[in-house]
């Protein structure tokens, strides 16, 4: 698909923030400070930036929370769970998902995580009938400057497995796309373990690329 002039829209969690661009920026792990670790030069460095610049598409709304988890279980994110923020995506015809991480670190059973994933998937379907919506699984990233696994667990991708497979039978009943970032067996450079440095997120953005390439 050509999607050249296709507003994108994201929904996800810390990794997908940036500072005076995520809608609520008060909730923005990039702040200046992480940006200067992270050897960030602007938002063009993001994962999802990379991603709408490389296939040509202009930015809607990024409303990534720092701490959200696609439940709400544990009141995370001021108590906001993924899908209750889907009425401040604009108006996107290309709807990006990073997230469950959070979920998962804080130990959300996976049947509700499956439950709260395949509601936020219809209610993004009914609030935007003619956007395309891509999931992203989860994958395990590595602190650059001592080498020290994810928080998830020392094997990358264990831990992580069973809320992918989740997301990529959600996406599968809800007709969405995936992007199977868990089955590329990367493990991406991050600044503490989870969030990824500027070349993490190229890392990141070039799974992306290939999946809504369909390379």
């Amino acid at each position: 698909m050509d999607y050249t002039g296709k507003k994108f829209s994201i929904l996800g969690d810390s990794i997908s923030t940036f500072h005076g661009v995520t809608t609520d920026d008060p909730n923005t792990f990039y702040g200046r400070v992480m940006c200067q670790k992270g050897g960030f030069s602007g938002v063009e460095d993001t994962w999802w930036m990379r991603v709408i610049g490389g296939l040509g598409g202009v930015f809607e709304r990024d409303n990534a929370y720092a701490g959200s988890c696609v439940t709400d279980s544990f009141g995370l994110g001021r108590g906001m769970g993924a899908w209750e923020r889907i009425d401040a995506l604009g108006e996107p015809d290309v709807i990006l998902i990073f997230g469950g991480a959070n979920d998962l670190g804080f130990g959300v059973s996976a049947d509700g995580f499956r439950e709260a994933y395949a509601l936020m998937l219809s209610r993004l379907r009914e609030r935007y009938p003619a956007a395309e919506v891509w999931c992203g699984t989860l994958i395990n990233g590595r602190k650059v400057l001592d080498d020290e696994p994810y928080f998830m667990g020392e094997e990358p991708g264990k831990a992580l497995e069973p809320f992918s497979s989740i997301i990529r039978a959600c996406a599968a009943e809800a007709g969405a796309h995936v992007v199977d970032m868990a089955a590329s067996g990367l493990v991406y450079d991050t600044i503490d373990g989870c969030h990824p440095t500027a070349g993490g997120m190229e890392q990141l953005a070039a799974l992306w690329l290939t999946a809504l390439r369909g390379e």
